[in-house]
């Protein structure tokens, strides 16, 4: 065997079935192993970044590690923005890259895609990233990245290898992927815990990402269904809990109303949620009621914006196990519950009517055509903002999928990624100034007929900026209006049946025709023509 035989066999011990990327002088021994082996599938994609993309949806509709092989250079400086997606939301990437041969390495002579600064630069975006000098270094490399990358809170990892190494050959490695075991929480905190538990009647449940893993959300249900007790998710905890449940009061725990009917609550359980602080300190600003009972695999994280009572480090499944095998408290405080729920519901009603019958038609048809077990991926745009997030439900844990950091354009690659992990029909929320970020792995989709339906809701422009300008600087805007682009025919350009709607009822006949399809489907939705949401700008 060679060292490109040397990463095919470390893959296929960490168990990938599927690799994004695309080949280059310094990656092309990779790619002829796999293809010799067999048993992986390689998604060729259109830019690095949207295969990192696509790698980091795939992880997170899986669960398992995406990898995504790129060039060294100008093809690994394009994953960076991937990696560091990926590294927000907790999402285990591995960037398998070339190097220049290593005698002309660090000699600073202009080899061909020469990057002597690679390995700090990926430093910067991953957890941990090696270099080996020998190809007999290459399995145990990558898996000594793979089993750090899923030790703990999930974090990408990378490792580039000189391309003489990748032809160089070398003997089989006997190493293995072994990710440490989750930290066994203290006992005396889990007492703690189950104390604080059993003095509260009024308790309220926050489910974070950190419990739509493994057998998380089967814990978060018992948990909730043994003490009664409402439970408030974030945009990353959305399917822990079924939404159609009773006691998921869902994505809306920042609501100002929820928080005057949780005046008097008495404990906050807060499970694997960093309390995210967005723009302008929301979410630091808001102390959870009562007290903070916090668990999380990421001891960073406990404490860190919210002082707690009880802090528990560990996986959050494993940790309320322990805890429910403690505690047997009455149900309760049944008026307590039933407030929450009525406020939740009259919060939605709010939402729903603030969307105007047109949006909330296309909501509801969005739901009703999808199985319960579809993926939804959103992307950050008006439509995501006003119902994607909070009003569009998610009945299945890690179905769920955006941009944690804010960034526009992941949506499209980060679908297609889910899409080929779980071959489930996928549905993308995109506006058309994120689509065009990343509208080329359109034709990835097309290559591979990725299930896909992709709705591009087009208003010219960065809608949600032209929105935050305006509030801003008094009706002004700047640099937002990009034109209307006819996303029918772009998308027919490269085999995906593509429909221009400009009504409810266009919508509902377009989006069951794309539901009922194979491959993939464009819907290029014209907002003009539509009833718009309250606050909304159009160009």
């Amino acid at each position: 065997m060679i060292g490109a035989d040397s990463v095919v066999a470390a893959l296929k011990k960490i168990d990938v079935r599927h690799v994004f990327g695309i080949v280059s002088i310094h990656n092309m021994p990779i790619f002829d192993a796999i293809n010799r082996d067999g048993t992986i599938k390689i998604i060729d994609s259109r830019h690095e970044m949207g295969a990192t993309h696509a790698a980091d949806g795939y992880a997170r509709a899986t669960g398992k590690i995406g990898v995504v092989i790129a060039s060294t250079g100008p093809g690994t400086t394009n994953t960076l923005t991937g990696l560091y997606e990926a590294g927000y939301a907790s999402s285990p990437v591995l960037l398998i890259t070339g190097q220049a041969e290593t005698k002309f390495y660090g000699k600073h002579q202009g080899y061909v895609h020469e990057s002597e600064n690679q390995l700090q630069m990926l430093r910067l975006v991953t957890r941990r990233t090696e270099s080996p000098r020998f190809a007999s270094q290459i399995e145990a490399a990558i898996l000594q990245v793979a089993n750090d990358m899923m030790t703990g809170r999930r974090q990408p990892g990378a490792i580039e290898i000189p391309i003489n190494l990748q032809y160089q050959e070398t003997a089989a490695d006997a190493g293995r992927f072994t990710p440490a075991p989750p930290a066994t929480p203290d006992q005396a905190q889990v007492n703690a815990a189950a104390a604080l538990i059993g003095t509260s009647s009024k308790t309220i449940i926050i489910a974070g990402g950190g419990a739509n893993h493994g057998q998380g959300p089967e814990v978060v249900q018992q948990l909730a269904e043994k003490l009664n007790a409402p439970v408030f998710t974030t945009a990353n905890g959305r399917g822990v809990l079924a939404e159609d449940h009773p006691l998921c009061i869902g994505n809306i725990y920042q609501s100002r109303r929820i928080h005057n009917e949780l005046i008097d609550c008495e404990l906050t359980i807060a499970i694997g949620t960093r309390f995210q602080v967005g723009v302008g300190g929301a979410g630091a600003n808001q102390k959870p009621p009562g007290k903070l009972l916090h668990l999380d695999i990421d001891p960073a994280t406990l404490h860190g914006v919210h002082e707690a009572a009880v802090a528990l480090e560990g996986d959050a499944a494993l940790c309320l196990q322990l805890i429910l095998a403690q505690i047997n408290p009455e149900s309760g405080d049944p008026e307590f519950t039933s407030r929450i729920q009525q406020a939740g519901i009259a919060v939605k009603q709010g939402l729903r009517k603030r969307i105007g019958p047109d949006y909330e038609g296309i909501m509801d048809i969005m739901r009703g055509v999808l199985p319960r077990d579809a993926n939804i991926v959103r992307d950050s745009t008006v439509p995501a903002y006003n119902f994607g997030n909070q009003l569009l439900e998610i009945y299945q844990s890690a179905t769920f999928i955006g941009p944690n950091s804010g960034a526009i354009g992941p949506g499209l690659p980060l679908a297609v990624g889910a899409a080929i992990g779980t071959n489930k029909l996928t549905l993308v929320i995109h506006g058309d100034g994120g689509f065009m970020l990343h509208a080329t792995e359109l034709a990835t989709a097309a290559q591979y007929q990725v299930p896909l339906i992709v709705c591009v809701f087009n208003d010219g422009g960065y809608g949600v900026l032209r929105g935050l300008q305006s509030r801003e600087f008094d009706g002004r805007v700047a640099e937002v209006n990009l034109g209307f682009v006819d996303f029918k025919m772009f998308a027919e350009s490269m085999g995906v049946p593509g429909y221009n709607v400009a009504s409810l009822l266009e919508f509902d006949n377009a989006f069951r025709e794309a539901a009922g399809r194979a491959g993939p489907s464009l819907l290029n939705i014209d907002m003009r023509k539509l009833e718009p949401m309250a606050g909304s700008i159009l160009p």
